[in-house]
Order: C-alpha cells, then structure tokens, then sequence
C-alpha cells in the first residue's frame, strides 16, 4: 500500500511540472510555485521590473505595468524614441511623431523643418526664399550658373564665380565680392574723406590728399609724395584783376590776369592775351618779398617792374609799372596794385 501511494504521488509530481505558468500561476503579488524566485516574475517576461498591463492590472499600479513585456526598453521608465513605431515609455501622451507646425509632416515623415509649416515633402519650391520648400536637396532654390554654390538668389553676380558671399572683400578694387554692401571695398579709417586706396596715412586725419601742407616740419600732409613741397613760391598765382593797358598803337599791349613763378629767385611770366611784358628775372628775399624788372630799349623805352611780398605760401600783394620814356606816342606811365592766390 505505502508503494502504492509513493508512486501515485511520483505520478502526480511529474505531471504537475508538464503544467503551464498559465494555468497554475495568477499574478497577485504572491509566490505561487515554488520556481518562482520573485513574486510574479512569469509576468515580467522581458526582465525589466515591470509586469504585464493585461494580466497584472488589478495587483499592480499603472506605473508598475509593461505596455510591451517582450522588450526591455518599453516600460513606464523608458525614454520615448522619436520616429522608432514604438510607445517606449508606455505613455500614449508621449508622442512618437510629433507634427510641430500641423503641416500633416512630421520630422518621421522626412519634414526637413517642422518648425515651418510651409516646408514639407509636399510643398511645392519656391525660387530664392533661402528654404528648401520641398525638402529634397535635389530640387535647387535658383539657379548657379557660376558654379561657385551659390544660387542667383544670394550671389550679386552670378555670372562670376569670384564674387559671391564666401569671397573676402579686396579693398581697392571697386568691386563688391562678398556681396555685402557693408563691407567698404574703399574704408577711411581716420574719417579725413580720402579713403584707404588714396590716403598716404589712412590712421592720420592730418594727412590727406588735397591737404594744405605745413611748412618746414617735414610731414607729407597733402600726400603727394613730397613733404613742404609746397612751401616754395612755384606756380600760377590767379590775380584779383586784369592788368590791361595799349597804347602806341596797338604796339603797346598788356593783358594778363595770371603771373607764374617757376623758382625761388624768381622768372616771373605773365599769362594773358598781351605781348607786354613777357618773362621777367627777380629776386625773392628770405622775409618773402620779391622783385622784378624787365626793360625793351628803342625809341621808346619800355621798363616793367613788379614788387611785392608773399604774406605766406598762397597770397601775395604787389605794385606792378608800366614806364614809357623816349618817343613812345600817346603811352603813359601806368600803375596797378594787385593781389595774387595760388
């Protein structure tokens, strides 16, 4: 009888063992079989802590249940992954494939901008709006027809690959390579109004072309390459009046409103429409003053002379004369008090 019993009770254990979690086991919190090292552990397939939504729900809270119990990573604690087709977090509120700007796109859809609902693959491109409409890189926003990648819609001259917007401005050459008007191609950095192509001293406002320049300090001022050039008495000299008188005649003729020096111990010429006096030989002193004479011998001698003072490096006063002695017909002596500016 006792063997008997042994080996009904043999019979029973094995067939137990064949029996299914499924049948035997319940998830409610408690160790069922004596398999079982954890409590309900047959309802966390994946192993990841939490427990099947369909069968554990009224053992366990929300955030103790797996809304996919065949993968680790999908449960209450998981990190929801864009655009993967799965609830990583197992939170229905969590969107998997957000559409940010309700274009009907979302970035899963290949939406290269979902910030901006009219940039989409279904847009149609828009020629020079700087957006890639349609999202496909292919379809080109303007044309290139330099080749230098960059489109007509930025490139201020599409026809030179030189200029576009990733080109360095070269100063000086009057063209806009950066295609960026901000950007001077002729800077003035010191504010004098000769920009940096021109001005021999662009840090210095004192020095620019066309500036006076000051005497005998050896600065360039007006950039012409030679420091208190101008400081000599050379050049044309405008007078405040025209010198003009005829006489004998018309054999007598004097005309002019200009007197050009050429050195520093003068030849002074006379610039006007008169044959009188001609080109005189003088002397400039140290103070500035000046004189010159010139004297045509014949039966009427004819004596010019002109004395006179700079007052600085572009004025001068003078008295010009006109002496007649001899049979010189109806001249008389005449005298004129001029003024001259360089």
């Amino acid at each position: 009888m006792r063997a008997t019993t042994l080996g009904l009770l043999s019979l029973l254990g094995s067939c137990a063992s064949d029996i299914g979690v499924s049948q035997t086991a319940k998830c409610n919190g408690q160790l069922e079989l004596a398999e079982n090292d954890v409590v309900d552990s047959p309802f966390d397939e994946d192993g990841d802590g939490f427990y099947q939504a369909d069968q554990c729900a009224g053992a366990y809270d929300a955030d103790r249940l797996d809304c996919d119990d065949k993968d680790a990573d999908v449960n209450p604690n998981g990190t929801e992954v864009t655009c993967n087709g799965d609830d990583d977090d197992c939170n229905e509120a969590t969107i998997d494939d957000a559409d940010e700007d309700d274009d009907g796109y979302s970035a899963c859809d290949d939406d290269c901008n979902d910030n901006e609902a009219t940039v989409n693959p279904g847009e149609p491109e828009i020629e020079c709006d700087l957006l890639d409409n349609d999202c496909d890189d292919a379809t080109l926003d303007g044309l290139d027809q330099d080749a230098d990648g960059y489109t007509e819609c930025e490139d201020c001259a599409d026809l030179a690959p030189r200029i576009n917007p990733g080109t360095v401005e070269t100063t000086c050459n009057d063209i806009d390579d950066d295609c960026d008007e901000l950007t001077a191609d002729r800077p003035d950095g010191d504010g004098d109004g000769d920009d940096f192509c021109d001005d021999c001293d662009d840090n210095d406002p004192l020095r620019f072309t066309g500036n006076e320049e000051t005497c005998d300090d050896g600065i360039d001022q007006d950039c012409d390459g030679t420091p208190d050039n101008d400081c000599d008495y050379g050049g044309t000299w405008d007078l405040d009046q025209v010198v003009s008188y005829s006489c004998a005649f018309g054999l007598v003729n004097l005309s002019f409103d200009q007197v050009v020096v050429t050195d520093m111990n003068p030849i002074i010429k006379f610039n006007g429409g008169g044959t009188q006096p001609g080109q005189m030989v003088g002397v400039v002193t140290g103070t500035g003053d000046f004189d010159a004479d010139k004297q045509l011998s014949g039966t009427c001698t004819e004596t010019y002379a002109i004395v006179g003072a700079f007052s600085d490096h572009d004025n001068f006063t003078a008295t010009f004369t006109a002496s007649y002695a001899g049979s010189c017909y109806d001249c008389r002596n005449q005298s004129w008090d001029i003024t001259g500016v360089r």
